[in-house]
């Protein structure tokens, strides 16, 4: 039988970390539609950077999408499903 490999706490910590802002992230895409890194930012109270690498990250996992734009900026929102 093998063991489960041991997670360090602070490893931990950091991905229950992760996991709270890109829920909170995806709370606002829930309840307001697409959004701007600018009104995310200004909704999450995260910084910019940190919200672009949570969003490219959601990208590659297919939660959300580039839906449009606005404001010069791009919009994201949910994956759109095909209804074919």
């Amino acid at each position: 039988m093998t063991e489960k490999p041991k997670v360090v706490p602070e490893k931990a910590k950091e991905m229950q970390e992760r996991t709270r802002e890109r829920n909170l992230i995806i709370g606002e895409m829930k309840n307001r539609g697409s959004l701007t890194v600018d009104e995310l930012a200004k909704a999450t109270g995260m910084e910019k950077s940190k919200l672009l690498k949570h969003l490219i990250a959601m990208i590659q996992f297919g939660k959300v999408q580039i839906v449009g734009e606005r404001d010069n900026q791009f919009t994201y929102g949910f994956q759109k499903e095909n209804k074919s």
